[in-house]
């Protein structure tokens, strides 16, 4: 079989590139990727067809002498006026550069987008329903104390059973509550692993036998901005969502990892563009989550637990858009997987 063969039946969009970006070659998949005929893209800029959210053209120049590859993670490529979220590796090969595309199975742009609608639009059904229900379940709580200061010792498991089932109610509503806070995070520099590890020891408390808690950090990561309450309460949520996923395995492991990894853009509300290399990913070998339930998970009331309201995984994307970052949900193999990840500036 001759190099072109093999060149053209490769799965992924291969392109080669010279240091200034001029299109050397380009194999089927890529035309496929492109719309474009190799005819048509020989020897042109490759800006002229694609756009990527960080400097091709600067990495070319800069590229590492040490290494001879790179890969950037879940990067924005417009193609045709069409986003595409997509890993890139590139390679450099006798002073050429070969750029290869791997979509992501989801569009994690989409998926940013309809999150932070679904928060936004909680927001004022949440302020409602808190002012609305907090009066009468306060009317509820005071007749029932009342009423069980006359009441003999085996009545007052009725009274009980109110106080407890409004107090149910109210914890609900609190929830609800987080929802119409709309303050600004109280941006202040903390490490990312104080945060974790204080998260980790609150939820200790509530950890059963069967489950261990790995951690496996890069001590390198520098400080960031972030309100460390708030990320506190993100990383609180997702521990205890992965210890009832963990309920009934006898082997259950929570891992938390920290990287570094550049790549990630996202855009702020005001326009500007942040890219995301600090991340911090949340795994555990539990029950998982239902594969029709993945793209929709941090939609308000989506949730894959019983007993669930599935309003505490819309907080956490609340909390994450806040801080201007992403978080993402995966399912590999026997692993669920957040994946949160945080501009450093």
């Amino acid at each position: 079989m001759k190099h072109s063969d093999i060149w053209d039946t490769l799965p992924f969009a291969c392109i080669l590139s010279d240091i200034k970006g001029s299109v050397i070659d380009i194999n089927s998949a890529g035309e496929v990727f492109l719309n474009i005929a190799r005819n048509t893209i020989l020897m042109k800029p490759i800006q002229q067809y694609l756009r990527v959210d960080f400097d091709l053209l600067g990495c070319f120049q800069n590229f590492p002498n040490s290494a001879s590859r790179s890969k950037f993670k879940d990067i924005s490529i417009t193609v045709n006026a069409t986003t595409i979220i997509t890993d890139l590796w590139i390679v450099l090969l006798n002073n050429e550069f070969l750029l290869v595309f791997h979509p992501t199975d989801d569009n994690s742009l989409n998926n940013v987008l309809l999150t932070e609608s679904a928060s936004r639009s909680v927001v004022g059904m949440a302020e409602m329903l808190a002012h609305e229900i907090k009066n009468p379940i306060a009317g509820i709580i005071s007749a029932a104390q009342l009423l069980e200061m006359t009441l003999s010792s085996d009545d007052r498991k009725l009274t009980k059973l109110i106080k407890d089932e409004t107090k149910r109610i109210l914890d609900l509503v609190k929830q609800f509550d987080k929802f119409g806070d709309l303050r600004k995070p109280e941006l202040k520099a903390v490490n990312i692993h104080h945060v974790i590890k204080k998260s980790i020891k609150v939820c200790k408390i509530s950890l059963i036998k069967n489950v261990l808690i790995e951690e496996n950090y890069d001590p390198s990561l520098p400080d960031i901005f972030v309100d460390q309450i708030q990320l506190e309460q993100v990383f609180v949520n997702l521990i205890e969502n992965s210890i009832n996923a963990l309920k009934d395995h006898h082997n259950g492991k929570i891992t938390f990892r920290t990287f570094y990894e550049k790549g990630l853009f996202l855009k702020t509300e005001e326009g500007v563009k942040n890219e995301l290399p600090l991340h911090i990913q949340i795994e555990d070998n539990g029950s998982g989550i239902p594969e029709s339930l993945i793209d929709k998970i941090f939609d308000p009331f989506i949730t894959g637990s019983v007993n669930g309201t599935g309003l505490g995984l819309s907080l956490v994307s609340k909390i994450i858009l806040s801080h201007n970052g992403l978080i993402k949900c995966s399912r590999i193999k026997d692993l669920t997987i957040f994946r949160i990840s945080l501009p450093i500036i």
